[in-house]
């Protein structure tokens, strides 16, 4: 069976730029992000394609993880606001969307995607990761 990029990041197969952890969820940087802190939040629960298809608990869990990600995030990066985008058709994994906004076209997805070095991915993660309280 194929696993998919998540699962592999969860069981430490391939690396990731994680921000945040606990036994159920994962957040990491983006690695093809549409803004910078464009953040994924994904459970480590195999198996599960569509974020409706989680239980009640686990949908209110991740939503609570997702909320401190994001106001750790806010805390780093200049924006507005956290938007937060639930899409999913690329890989067949639950994964949320948190992306510094300042306005509504930088939710584009269609947009060109910022090219960060790994040096910048490392340094941002870092301070990224020391802000959010799990």
């Amino acid at each position: 069976m194929n696993r998919d990029i998540f699962t592999k990041i969860i069981k430490n197969e391939i690396s990731a730029y994680k921000i945040a952890e606990n036994s159920d969820h994962l957040a990491i940087l983006d690695i093809y992000p549409v803004k910078i802190g464009h953040t994924l939040v994904i459970p480590k629960k195999k198996n599960v394609e569509k974020i409706f298809s989680l239980t009640e608990k686990e949908f209110i869990s991740i939503m609570s993880f997702t909320r401190k990600v994001a106001i750790g995030l806010e805390k780093i990066i200049p924006c507005n606001r956290i938007g937060i985008f639930v899409l999913g058709f690329e890989i067949p994994h639950v994964h949320i969307h948190l992306i510094p906004m300042d306005e509504e076209s930088d939710g584009d997805f269609s947009k060109r995607r910022i090219d960060l070095s790994e040096k910048c991915f490392k340094i941002l993660s870092n301070k990224i990761r020391k802000s959010i309280e799990i």
